[in-house]
């Protein structure tokens, strides 16, 4: 009977060793660290726009991240500001960055799937081209830029991703530039440095 009883103990042992519960922090993942530099070409009113930045994040197993961004346009864009009854050409400066969430697909293999989900907050700004005072128009907007593309493993410390995405800005509040010519679909393109643990 004493043996029966070990034995069935050793059953429920083992059992509960090969069962045991997956938690997001634990023994079993592996965390990693990257940063780098944010290229994106989309358009503004219509108008082929570029973008520059960097961003980068903390990795749960070569899978997830979350992390954080920030981009400007780098382009020239002339709108025409009313100052004292005349129309003054200005520079549209616009900038944004915020909270970085994404997505590996089989971080593994040479080439894979990701998604990322990059949004916060953001200004538009309308600097006077002559010298002089600029306008004081500051325009504060949400942006949230959802994408899906391919990331190509480099070297085991360097990723090249290129991914097709739809950003949305809302909430422009001024008479110059609006959401919509701001919003607009967009190429991103992006090189990854660090420890992946994948």
């Amino acid at each position: 009977m004493k043996s029966k009883v070990l034995a069935l103990l050793f059953v429920l042992g083992s059992l509960s060793l090969k069962a045991q519960t997956e938690t997001l922090i634990g023994d079993g993942n592996r965390f990693g660290g990257f940063g780098g530099p944010l290229f994106q070409m989309a358009q503004v009113d219509n108008q082929l726009a570029f973008y520059s930045g960097g961003g980068g994040g903390m990795i749960v197993n070569g899978k997830f991240f979350i992390g954080g961004f920030g981009m400007s346009l780098q382009t020239d864009h002339v709108v025409d500001v009313d100052v004292l009854g005349f129309d003054v050409p200005h520079y549209t400066d616009f900038g944004f960055g915020g909270l970085w969430l994404g997505y590996i697909h089989k971080p593994n293999k040479l080439l894979h799937l990701n998604f990322s989900l990059p949004f916060g907050g953001g200004g538009i700004e309308f600097d006077r081209i002559a010298e002089g005072e600029d306008a004081d128009i500051d325009d504060a907007v949400f942006v949230i830029n959802p994408s899906v593309g391919v990331e190509l493993n480099i070297v085991s410390w360097m990723k090249l991703n290129a991914n097709l995405g739809y950003m949305v800005v809302a909430g422009a509040n001024n008479p110059y530039m609006g959401s919509t010519a701001l919003s607009s679909p967009n190429l991103q393109l992006g090189l990854k440095f660090g420890f992946f643990a994948d």
